[in-house]
């Protein structure tokens, strides 16, 4: 005899859908930190990465890539504005990771819900 399976087996089997993912089906903007000084430096993050997709799946930028789009560019990086991109990348790939699992707290501001869980929850409790 077959015994079905309990909600927490169900919960532990169903794939996992990254915060961006959610946000791009919800179409709902993230919210993003202020940048204010330093913008610039988010905008050369985003034209060189943020990351590089492979064979094995996606890895953090990587000094040759930095050097690349220097060249391409025609704009010489301070060592530390290196740094910074790469662990800008580094980061951004962790918290990607990091974020497919559906408790995952957003590095900065509110969690996540979707746009229909609030009414859900009031209506259930009424």
């Amino acid at each position: 005899m077959n015994a079905a399976p309990d909600a927490q087996d169900k919960k532990s089997t169903a794939p996992r859908i990254p915060r961006r993912a959610r946000y791009a089906r919800d179409g709902v903007e993230p919210q993003l930190p202020q940048l204010d000084a330093c913008a610039y430096l988010a905008d050369i993050f985003w034209e060189i990465g943020p990351t590089l997709s492979t064979g094995m799946g996606e890895v953090p930028i990587s000094q040759s890539e930095i050097r690349a789009w220097q060249d391409n560019m025609g704009v010489e990086l301070a060592p530390w504005q290196v740094q910074l991109m790469r662990r800008l990348s580094i980061e951004y790939l962790s918290q990607t990771h990091k974020a497919t699992d559906p408790n995952c707290k957003p590095p900065f501001g509110q969690l996540y819900r979707a746009p229909n869980l609030s009414k859900k929850i009031d209506a259930a409790l009424d």
